[in-house]
């Protein structure tokens, strides 16, 4: 496998700092600590290449959204639950800034968290706009011209989902758009946004027959009938000559069209870096790597 010209680059939340740790007891306008890892494909060496909340007196200090009087749509929650935080979507813009999604799931509701960073700054906003309380963002994609695509679960994670624009200035869901975003059947659930280099944008999808599929949407490609964009389900995903059960954790595609996906297929508690043939579904496994999310950068 030859070097790629830009650099694989993961994501993931700074061990350094618990939850507990991190949070001032204020979830809905406080960032969590992610580091970036980058990643050489040749070799599967890692070195730490950025921390997204710097260092103070040796400590990762949290960092308040720039939106803090905005209104998000959540609500008070019947069942206790401990609060858990997750990076549910990563991209890379094309100016080099790459773009996360943290989303905390807590007793007093679901806070999504837009956040963007390039080795000179950082900043962050909450996303509000959802259709109703309690949603979560479970994938994020950049467009080639830098639109932010997401996939909201309606469900607290689970099905049904819609697709929606991110409005980067503000951190506003909206489902109009010129992109014409297609509807997503309610018994399914979708993730795994990837944008390839010509523009079409991939994803998974997973029934109740319990297979991994990937989709492919391209925004050029329109139903007649209803105008919207089409989805093309293609092969199911496949590990170990089987069909994948469960669902991968980032898909992303290298510059030159290669795709990657990250996984735990055997439920090891542990991610592994795979290579993924578009035609077939098959995944080949290249390394464990202890990252969350996947992105290529783009400049």
């Amino acid at each position: 496998m030859t070097n790629e010209p830009h650099s694989l680059i993961g994501a993931k939340f700074n061990k350094k700092q618990s939850l507990r740790q991190t949070i001032s007891t204020d979830l809905a306008n406080t960032t969590p600590a992610i580091s970036l890892v980058s990643i050489n494909l040749p070799t599967n060496r890692q070195t730490l290449t950025n921390q997204i909340i710097p260092k103070t007196f040796n400590e990762i200090l949290p960092t308040k959204v720039d939106n803090t009087d905005t209104k998000t749509e959540i609500a008070n929650k019947a069942l206790y639950t401990e609060p858990i935080e997750r990076i549910t979507g990563f991209t890379a813009l094309s100016n080099g800034t790459f773009v996360l999604i943290s989303t905390a799931l807590t007793k007093h509701g679901n806070y999504n968290k837009l956040l963007f960073f390039d080795p000179r700054s950082s900043k962050s906003q909450k996303i509000s706009g959802f259709k109703k309380v309690n949603c979560t963002i479970e994938s994020l994609v950049a467009t080639q011209d830098d639109k932010l695509i997401g996939i909201v679960s309606l469900n607290g994670g689970i099905p049904p989902f819609e697709m929606v624009i991110i409005d980067p200035k503000n951190g506003k869901v909206s489902s109009d758009s010129d992109l014409c975003l297609p509807e997503l059947p309610p018994d399914r659930r979708f993730s795994n946004l990837a944008l390839s280099p010509d523009g079409k944008i991939y994803a998974t999808s997973l029934g109740v027959e319990g297979v991994t599929r990937l989709i492919q949407l391209d925004l050029d490609n329109r139903s007649m009938i209803t105008g919207k964009v089409n989805i093309v389900t293609l092969s199911p995903l496949m590990f170990d000559k089987q069909p994948l059960r469960n669902d991968l954790l980032s898909l992303t595609f290298s510059p030159s069209g290669k795709v990657y996906a990250l996984a735990d297929p055997k439920n090891e508690r542990t991610n592994s870096l795979f290579s993924v043939d578009i035609e077939t579904g098959e995944m080949t496994p290249m390394s464990k790597i202890a990252v969350d999310k996947i992105a290529f950068s783009r400049n």
